[in-house]
C-alpha cells in the first residue's frame, strides 16, 4: 500500500472520495431525520412499526433531499471510477488539485443549493461538476490510448 499511496494524486483522490462518501452519508442521514420528525415514512411496515396508519402522499421537502441524494449517486458514484483511472495516469499536481477538490466543492455545493431551491446555483455547480469530470474523462482516455501506441 506504501507504493500506492507514494502517488500524491492518488492520495488526494482518496481523501476526497472519503469526503463525498461522508457528505452522500450526511444527505441520507438528513432525509431519514426529516422522515422522523415529520412522520413522513417510505413504506407501510415503516409506519406499522410506528403504530400509525399508512398513509399515502409525499413531503415536498423530504423528495427533494431524496432528489439531491439521487443526483449524488449518479454523479459521485462515476467520478469514484473515472477519479481513480486519473490519478493513476499521475497527473501534474495542480492538475490533479483543481479536478478533485473542484469536483468535491461543486457536489457539496450542489446537494446545499437544491436542498435550499436556489436556482440558478444549483444549475452551475452540477455544471461545475460534471465539466471537471468530462476534464477527467478526457485527460484519462488521452493517456491511455496514447500508451496503448
Amino acid at each position: 500500500m506504501d507504493a500506492t499511496l507514494a502517488n500524491p494524486a492518488l492520495r488526494l483522490f482518496g481523501i476526497v472520495s472519503l469526503i463525498l462518501v461522508l457528505k452522500m452519508a450526511a444527505v441520507g442521514l438528513y432525509t431519514s431525520t426529516l422522515r422522523i420528525g415529520r412522520k413522513v415514512f417510505a413504506t407501510p411496515e415503516d409506519y406499522a412499526l410506528q403504530g400509525m396508519p399508512t398513509r399515502s402522499g409525499n413531503d415536498a421537502d423530504i423528495e427533494r433531499v431524496r432528489r439531491a441524494h439521487q443526483n449524488d449517486l449518479e454523479n459521485i458514484l462515476p467520478f469514484f471510477v473515472v477519479g481513480f483511472f486519473f490519478a493513476l495516469t499521475r497527473p501534474p499536481w495542480l492538475a490533479a488539485e483543481i479536478l478533485f477538490i473542484g469536483f468535491a466543492v461543486a457536489r457539496v455545493l450542489h446537494s446545499v443549493f437544491y436542498i435550499r431551491a436556489m436556482q440558478p446555483h444549483r444549475t452551475i455547480a452540477f455544471t461545475a461538476g460534471s465539466l471537471l469530470s468530462g476534464v477527467m474523462v478526457v485527460w484519462t482516455l488521452v493517456v491511455l490510448v496514447r500508451g496503448a501506441s
